[in-house]
Formats: C-alpha cells, structure tokens, sequence
C-alpha cells in the first residue's frame, strides 16, 4: 500500500520502597500520581481524527487506513518496551516489556492494559493507574519501538528507540547506508506490505520527519533498496550470441 500524499505534508532499594508505598497491596484513597507531560512530537488523539477525516476527504486511503488503525487499536503491541520512571524515587524506575493481551505489568501493581492507547495517551494512562496504589508522585512514561533497518546499511537489524527519532536518525543507529545503497530507493514495510514507497520516504527523511509522523509501530521495517548497476559483461555476451546466430543464419541462406 503506498501514499498518494507525501509525508512532508503531514503536518505532528525497588521492592522495598514498592512495598512502603503500596498500602496492604492494594487501592489506597486519597492518593494520585501526576503525570509528567508527555512530549510535544507525540500527536493527540483529536489530532490524529482530523488527519484521518482530512485523508479521507482527499481520498488518500493508504495514510486514512495508517490513522484509523493507530486510533482504533492504539500503538502498542507486545514486545514493546517502556520506560517507567516515578520522578524523585526509587520506588519504580524500570524498562518493562509489554505482554501478551497488550498489557504492562508494574511490580505488586498488577498490569495496566495498553489496547488502544496512544503513545501520546501513555503518560496519563500510566499515572491513573498508579494512583490506586502510590501517594503523591510524579511519573514519566518513554515509550520504546521496536523497529527493523534492513537491507543495504552497515548493521542490519531491530533496534529500540523512541517515537520521536528521525526516519533518516534510524539509519544512522543501523550503522549508516552501505556502500552500495540507493538512498532513493528506501520504502517502509508492515507486515510485507510497502505503507510508504520511496519517493515519501526520501520526502520524510528530507524534511525531518519523525517515526510517530509517519504513525510507524513496533515490527515496521525501513528497508535500504540496493544501486542498480548495468552488467556490460552480460550484455556484450548476449550481443556477442546473437550475432554469431545472425552470421551462422546468413551463412545457411
């Protein structure tokens, strides 16, 4: 599936202190946890709906399939990893992997459900919940994507980072282009499928796109095509072929 829109247009000590702050294991009244703000870069779900009713107008059904899937099943899936931090504590500071069912397990606090949050909802999804359990606190949430850089770079992989990096930072972070890669020839992939083709992916780079601008999740691939190159050798051997058919054709009539 590709775009017909470029995305240079888009445009947005541990359990001892768990323990002192969980009273009898489980909610406690009268307590809260503030959460930090979460980044700007992160886009809002009323952002999201106006981009997606925008796509849709336009007909621009490939990014109009990107944003509804993002606001219908949010941007999480498991293996995920996310920073937790309770500011000015030790009580919970911590990278947790997301689980099976989308949830997030927190140590003596159970697990907080992740189908349908947004990345930029996280912050507040994730201090609702503590609040049952900690007294006043604040925390900052990081949420890590697992992404693949394929094809012609330096150290072909999956790696971790955050929703705000840039498209063209993540090919640095596999090492760089390789030798013989073709910069115009870079696509991104979901599950085999192109959601943005070459020319998009070559704007987003151009532009200083981010990963949460082009709405990628954990398991999408940015894949490095290689340089084409003419095969004189080959080419000349056919040549070659063919004329001795041609002369050998003559010959016989």
């Amino acid at each position: 599936m590709t775009h017909s829109r470029s995305p240079g247009r888009l445009l947005a000590p541990v359990l001892g202190a768990v323990a002192a702050l969980v009273l009898g294991g489980g909610p406690a009244r009268g307590q809260s946890a503030r959460p930090a703000e979460a980044p700007r870069e992160l886009e809002t779900r009323a952002e999201l709906e106006a981009e997606a009713r925008t796509a849709e107008q336009q007909h621009r059904t490939g990014e109009a399939w990107l944003l509804r899937t993002r606001l219908e099943r949010g941007d999480f899936q498991e293996g995920d990893r996310i920073v937790v931090m309770l500011l000015g504590s030790t009580a919970l500071n911590d990278t947790i992997l997301v689980r099976v069912g989308k949830m997030l397990p927190l140590p003596r606090m159970g697990e907080v459900p992740l189908e349908g949050v947004l990345r930029s909802e996280l912050n507040a999804r994730v201090s609702s919940y503590l609040a049952k359990y900690l007294r006043d606190s604040s925390v900052k949430v990081t949420p890590l994507v697992r992404l693949a850089v394929l094809g012609q770079v330096q150290h072909p992989g999956f790696y971790y980072t955050s929703a705000d990096v840039l498209v063209s930072d993540m090919l640095m972070k596999a090492g760089g282009p390789a030798g013989d890669a073709d910069l115009d020839n870079v696509v991104i992939r979901r599950a085999g499928d192109v959601i943005w083709n070459a020319k998009d992916t070559r704007t987003a780079m151009t532009d200083g796109l981010s990963l949460e601008r082009l709405h990628l999740r954990a398991g999408d691939e940015l894949y490095v095509g290689a340089q084409k190159h003419i095969n004189w050798l080959a080419i000349g051997q056919v040549a070659l072929s063919a004329a001795a058919l041609v002369f050998t054709f003559t010959r016989l009539h």
